[in-house]
């Protein structure tokens, strides 16, 4: 039953036991392959077995995307934990067994990003450097320093001890204290190894070393008892100037050490139109030739390119966009506005959602609490911006599931014994209204009441009151922040998660592994793709081109690409066009 719906190519990758390298193109249905992968991998685990299945994720959009699918084919997924990769050192590292390493044993918190960024800022104006100065916060495995510049390295040096004083870790010490613990400790590796029968890493190609000696130490522990299971395509490594490494087979094989892996390939697009795919198959790196095979793949698409509109009339023409693919029979959920950078749509969000009334947007990466995942504070402000709804029953009934335990592991006691369950919580949020009209207001009103109801006095647990305040601290600094422009009303704080339905508007990091009937992509400028750290310190050709590569094979049928004029650098010149799309001889379409 499982397998029936699969090509012979997905099911030879489902029913494969041991080690797996897969290779896929886009739109090979690499997802559905995970999916099933999870699905078949749970029939073979004993109902008393204590054993879970693992699915590491790029985003948490995705991660969330796996329950929704694994739901809806009626497949039990309390068996499954699915997140991203730094999340999964959290929950099953740090927090268990950070006692065993010295630089944890007195508490730690999450540092967030957004606090993190400031210290970064104020440092860099400390030691003379330029705001757009890179710094590489990675670890190498023997606890050095990736960042090979002599005042990049006193700003890192200076920076760790501001976290350390105030018992902080960043996602880059996450990974580090992960892999120290594990290296330390074998005997975690090997509980970790009996704990999951399956590890599944999907965008493989954008994981930092530290993530794959951390993945491949509790598998070669294993012994085989645990297997790994890598997908990913090195056309979509997008994230090289972050740390992403795209591993070959024989470097991958280096890390498991004495047991085998298979690589084996999804060939065959079933998302994209043959046009759109010889358009994107332009930006290639590894030219392979890429078929369409789904039931579109002969319908005729429309590719168009604007390089000369202002972007004061930039708006204008994404709303005659939008509403020609509305008018054409597109669903709102099949039409994505997709950027290079985030800060590119805190504003065009805003001019959208005013220019078309009636339409839906799902803006929900650009809540001002949207950076603050790990905060206690901001899982529980999830369940109070969303609102009862069949589809999203079982993400609303995880989130509640993490609030529970994560409340537990900061007052080291239990809610009252009326709510110690998921559903009675979920009743008890449903229940809580409040006449604040503003977000902030409105949420402080709620956590007051919730706390009340559950029995939790915050005022005796320092964390709380220390990571409530982050919280709110991060929510003012971006509702203050020009750049964000976000509102402050509790309509649309709440606007963000409607639904999580609607024309998205992301960027192009933001939705990978998904696709649209249309992709309309603005911001296709020098400087934003390639982005300037690699025109200064990377490969910008290899880098705009994945960019570009990752932006056109979103898009099924209809693609719009935008190079707007009228934005300058900081020094008032000119952002010149992309160049890969500047040279670029390609017939385009009208509309």
């Amino acid at each position: 039953m499982i397998l029936d719906t699969l090509s012979d190519q997905q099911k030879d990758a489902v029913v494969k036991n041991g080690n797996v390298l897969l290779t896929a193109c886009p739109g090979s249905g690499k997802t559905r392959v995970i999916i099933h992968k999870l699905a078949y991998a749970l029939k073979n685990i004993d109902l008393d077995s204590k054993q879970r299945i693992v699915a590491l994720t790029f985003t948490v959009r995705a991660s969330e995307e796996i329950y929704r699918r694994l739901n809806a084919m009626g497949i039990n997924s309390k068996r499954v934990w699915s997140g991203t990769l730094h999340s999964f050192c959290l929950e099953w590292i740090i927090k268990p067994y950070s006692c065993y390493l010295p630089e944890l044993e007195n508490g730690y918190l999450i540092a967030d990003e957004t606090y993190a960024s400031d210290i970064i800022s104020e440092l860099k104006e400390k030691h003379k450097l330029k705001p757009i100065d890179p710094i590489n916060f990675r670890f190498n495995r023997d606890g050095t320093f990736a960042e090979s510049k002599t005042i990049q390295k006193r700003v890192l040096k200076d920076y760790h001890e501001r976290l350390q004083a105030e018992k902080l870790i960043d996602f880059e010490l996450l990974l580090f204290y992960s892999y120290k613990l594990l290296t330390k400790h074998p005997k975690i590796k090997k509980t970790l190894s009996n704990i999951f029968s399956l590890i599944c890493v999907d965008e493989y190609q954008d994981t930092q070393d530290l993530l794959y000696a951390i993945i491949s130490s509790i598998v070669t522990t294993g012994e085989g008892s645990s297997n790994l299971f890598l997908v990913g395509d090195t056309d979509q490594a997008i994230y090289a100037s972050l740390g992403g490494i795209a591993k070959s087979l024989q470097e991958i094989q280096e890390e498991l050490k004495t047991l085998p892996i298979e690589q084996l390939t999804l060939s065959g697009n079933y998302r994209s139109t043959q046009r759109i795919i010889d358009f994107y198959s332009i930006f290639q790196t590894n030219p392979i030739k890429i078929e369409a095979i789904g039931t579109n793949k002969d319908v005729d698409s429309i590719i168009t390119y604007n390089n000369t509109i202002d972007k004061g009339y930039l708006v204008d023409e994404i709303g005659r966009l939008i509403e020609h693919s509305l008018d054409n029979g597109i669903p709102e959920d099949e039409i994505c506005v997709l950027v290079p950078q985030w800060w590119l749509i805190t504003t065009i969000t805003k001019q959208l959602r005013a220019k078309l009334p009636d339409v839906n947007f799902d803006a929900s990466g650009l809540a001002p609490m949207s950076k603050n995942r790990n905060n206690i504070w901001y899982k529980l402000s999830r369940l109070f911006l969303t609102q009862p709804q069949p589809k999203i029953y079982s993400l609303r009934y995880k989130w509640c599931s993490e609030v529970i335990e994560n409340f537990k592991e900061h007052t080291n006691t239990e809610f009252s014994e009326q709510y110690q369950t998921e559903r009675n919580v979920l009743k008890l949020i449903n229940s809580i209204t409040s006449n604040e009209t503003e977000g902030i207001d409105y949420l402080n009103d709620c956590f007051d009441q919730f706390l009340e109801a559950v029995g939790i006095d915050q005022t005796i647990y320092a964390q709380l009151l220390i990571n409530r305040k982050t919280f709110f601290d991060v929510i003012k600094s971006r509702l203050e922040d020009p750049t964000f422009q976000v509102p402050s009303d509790i309509a649309s704080f709440m606007s963000f998660y409607r639904e999580m339905s609607g024309v998205v508007i992301n960027t192009c990091v933001g939705v990978k592994g998904e696709e649209f009937e249309t992709v309309i992509a603005y911001g296709l400028l020098n400087g934003y793709i390639p982005h300037w750290n690699d025109i200064f310190t990377g490969d910008p050709v290899a880098a705009s081109k994945k960019l570009l590569y990752v932006i056109c094979s979103r898009a099924k049928t209809n693609l719009h690409l935008i190079s707007e004029t009228g934005r300058q650098t900081k020094k008032g010149n000119p952002l010149e066009i992309t160049p890969e799309l500047q040279n670029l001889n390609f017939e385009f379409d009208e509309i």
